[in-house]
């Protein structure tokens, strides 16, 4: 009798522990969830607040064409979070009819798209096409010191991230794919939170070309000629680059350029984004 008590009390320890040890199992995984944040889910199509202020625009490298680094005072104003996708511009033409520029030469945008690819920014859009994708959805291009404002943040990084080159950090030559990838796959995340801004594809801007007033050198190409391209492709150097770097192509380029869309922030966006601080 002695022997069936006790081992029914053992049973009922032995059950009490593999409780409390189901019990611990589990709130060590949860833990271990919590610890592990989920990574951001990516929306194509959303917007960044650039707030009011002043930021710092070009470089004193005088052999730049950014030259010479300067204060610019810029109203508040929205940025795409994301490069322009493929399944985006495929939409946009569909709704609109439109047939990019590149198809009468038989090399636009569709030669890049497959099904697989559907988040990966659109390329080989000239400059009317991109006007014409940001004007549809009720947006416009920004202009190269608003992209230069959302990419370096008011400190004048010359990287998203800092001063300082890290490998892996954005989509360039030194991270091996040498072609563009899904957007915001990168830590190439500027201190306003836009993302792919170094790397992946270059960008279209709403700017001319122009030389930077207070640069003495005289500079052929600018007027209203050429447009500026902003950012780096993955197949350039992006240790050798620079967020303040700008290049000038002819508005009618085909290559691998693409862009992302801004918008005139309102007053009540600035209330709504001061209240939600």
């Amino acid at each position: 009798m002695m022997l069936k008590k006790a081992l029914m009390v053992l049973a009922a320890l032995i059950l009490m522990y593999g409780l409390v040890a189901c019990g611990k199992k589990e709130v060590a995984q949860q833990e271990e969830a919590a610890v592990e944040p989920a990574a951001p889910e990516v929306v194509p199509g959303e917007m960044v607040l650039i707030p009011e202020g002043e930021f710092i625009l070009g470089t004193n490298d005088k052999e730049s064409i950014a030259y010479p680094e300067q204060k610019v005072n810029l109203p508040a104003f929205w940025i795409d979070k994301y490069e322009v996708t493929n399944m985006e511009f495929l939409e946009f033409s569909i709704k609109n009819s439109y047939a990019g520029e590149g198809a009468k030469e038989g090399r636009d945008w569709r030669l890049f798209f497959t099904a697989e690819k559907g988040m990966f920014p659109v390329v080989y859009i000239t400059w009317k096409d991109a006007d014409a994708y940001c004007k549809a959805q009720g947006k416009r291009l920004p202009t190269e010191e608003e992209w230069e404002k959302a990419a370096r943040g008011t400190e004048g990084f010359i990287y998203p991230w800092g001063n300082e080159w890290q490998d892996g950090m954005s989509n360039t030559y030194e991270s091996g794919p040498a072609k563009p990838e899904a957007i915001g796959q990168y830590n190439d995340v500027s201190p306003f939170g836009v993302r792919d801004m170094l790397g992946n594809v270059q960008e279209w801007t709403s700017s001319w070309y122009t030389t930077y007033k207070g640069n003495p050198k005289r500079d052929p190409k600018s007027g209203k000629t050429l447009r500026v391209v902003r950012g780096l492709a993955s197949r350039y150097r992006g240790k050798m680059g620079h967020l303040y770097d700008r290049a000038a192509q002819p508005p009618s380029a085909l290559y691998d350029f693409g862009c992302r869309c801004a918008r005139d922030a309102t007053p009540e966006d600035v209330a709504k984004a001061a209240q939600a601080r």
